[in-house]
């Protein structure tokens, strides 16, 4: 069941992630955080004046710094209807990037991964990077395999065993034993597996970088850029909201997508965020979503 899907459901949907998305700009005004509007929600900045209208999701970046800051705030001092959603503390959480959340709502975007929160923005994090493209494409490799098994172990031991014989029977031997090695050592490899990721995000300081990127993002090698075009931040319109674009936009999304001012075709709209089930009006448990799926 995919309500995120169901026309009916859609202007709801679209009011609770952009009143998310005010709470969260309101606290980056409040402590003087910065961020920028990035990937699809620039475009939908610059092309449609708020979101695209066949996406779904709203993606910011903010400097390491600012990012760290923003967490350490939302653990203490969350407003109330709100949640941080982090690697280090949400339990299953399986990305390598931050989401803030509305808790009263309910959002499974895996069935065979035990992790639900709200209606939500992903917040990515800008690191340093490698100037030199072989030594940034060897980090950018590194992660994207661990980042995969932070995926891999965040699933439960019934649903490792299960993807174990899919893989098996497919004869994708490595990813089997992967499969099953995460089964009976997920605390151990959650911690080394989280302490590599962070290793390559912070190994280059954004500071002192002339490099930076996205690597958590859905564009590989595409999100990395000179430091200049995200050194300053210009003004732009987001379904009335006043949002941060990087100051170069055109430069990124452009190295991203080309040209990203002419529409896609009709067959090609589509958002790119799979989600398995959604519910606007309460907070479900992961049993009480499975059962509702059996029914």
């Amino acid at each position: 069941m995919d309500n995120m899907s169901e026309g009916k459901l859609s202007n709801e949907y679209k009011e609770i992630i952009l009143d998310v998305f005010r709470v969260f700009i309101s606290i980056c005004e409040k402590y003087d955080l910065q961020y920028f509007c990035c990937g699809g929600t620039a475009i939908g900045v610059v092309r449609h004046n708020g979101m695209i209208p066949w996406d779904d999701d709203i993606d910011v970046l903010m400097p390491r710094d600012d990012y760290n800051k923003f967490i350490d705030l939302m653990k203490v001092d969350c407003p109330e209807g709100f949640e941080l959603v982090d690697p280090k503390t949400f339990d299953h959480y399986y990305l390598p990037f931050a989401k803030f959340s509305n808790n009263r709502t309910t959002v499974l975007e895996h069935l065979n991964i035990p992790c639900v929160f709200g209606v939500n923005i992903d917040i990515f994090p800008l690191d340093g990077a490698d100037s030199n493209k072989e030594f940034l494409e060897r980090d950018y490799q590194e992660f994207k395999l661990n980042a995969n098994k932070l995926r891999a172990i965040a699933k439960t031991k019934k649903d490792n065993f299960n993807d174990f014989f899919n893989h098996l029977i497919k004869f994708q031997l490595r990813t089997a034993l992967n499969e099953a090695r995460y089964a009976f050592n997920k605390k151990e490899s959650r911690i080394g597996i989280w302490q590599k990721i962070e290793h390559i995000l912070l190994k280059n300081n954004l500071s002192s970088s002339n490099f930076v990127g996205n690597y958590g993002g859905m564009w590989g090698l595409k999100e990395f850029c000179p430091k200049e075009w995200l050194s300053k931040d210009v003004n732009g319109d987001f379904e009335g909201i006043k949002v941060k674009l990087p100051g170069e936009y055109d430069k990124l999304l452009t190295q991203m997508y080309g040209d990203y001012m002419t529409p896609p075709p009709k067959e090609k709209r589509q958002s790119h965020h799979h989600v398995a089930y959604v519910d606007l009006n309460r907070r479900l448990s992961i049993s009480e979503i499975r059962n509702l799926l059996q029914q």
